[in-house]
């Protein structure tokens, strides 16, 4: 699905032009058996004439449906789809099972790695930061993430949690608009993690599906008050 929506994006141009061509030569297609079958005396000829313009008008349907799959796609599910681009780490399902999961629990009382001087990396403040939760602050319950994704050519960006020196991800959500310190668009629900250091990391895309480097921060998840 990857390679197919990278392909997709990078030849959107010709894709439109080729259609285009082809469209238009079946429409004059189409527009010329019409005529013919309206001029046409004999009933062989009405069918060859017949023929000519079905073929040539279920030609133009599939154009017209290639056409907009293709905008659909490239325009609303490339932007959303938060795997587009493979990263060098693997990233988890959002709705994985919990034993595809396992390294994130833990017993009731095992005592979580302390992280000192948690240092964001990767974020450039005005382009792509997180403005909500801070570098450091301790969180519970259900969180609005806010930050800022403000870059020339943006194609579109998702932001992740895990845990401090682990290699894998989990997807909260994805954007494909410009923000400057508002919600990302997604709400991260802490409540069933256990209390401990977690890394929120916000990865963006340019429009060719260059990656950025991730703006990474770590926050303190606390129990929630009852």
């Amino acid at each position: 699905m990857n390679d197919l929506l990278t392909f997709l994006q990078k030849y959107e141009i010709p894709i439109y032009v080729i259609l285009g061509f082809v469209g238009i030569l079946s429409i004059r297609k189409m527009l010329g058996s019409w005529r013919e079958w309206r001029s046409s005396i004999f009933g062989l000829e009405k069918e060859v004439s017949q023929r000519r313009f079905t073929s040539a008008l279920v030609v133009v349907i599939l154009v017209f449906l290639v056409g907009v799959a293709e905008l659909a796609l490239v325009s609303f599910i490339a932007p959303g789809y938060s795997d587009v681009a493979s990263l060098s780490t693997p990233t988890l399902d959002l709705f994985s099972t919990p034993g595809a999961t396992a390294e994130f629990q833990q017993t009731p009382g095992q005592n979580t790695p302390e992280v000192e001087n948690p240092v964001s990396e990767g974020c450039v403040p005005g382009q792509v930061e997180w403005t909500y939760p801070a570098n450091g602050e301790e969180v519970s319950g259900l969180l609005e993430l806010r930050g800022t994704v403000n870059i020339v050519n943006l194609g579109f960006y998702k932001f992740e949690f895990g845990q401090p020196g682990s290699d894998s991800w989990i997807a909260i959500a994805a954007g494909n608009s410009p923000v400057v310190d508002q919600p990302l668009g997604g709400i991260w629900n802490t409540e069933q993690l256990v209390p401990g250091d977690y890394s929120l990391r916000l990865v963006v895309y340019d429009s060719q599906n260059n990656i950025l480097p991730s703006c990474t921060i770590t926050v303190r998840v606390t129990a929630a008050e009852e």
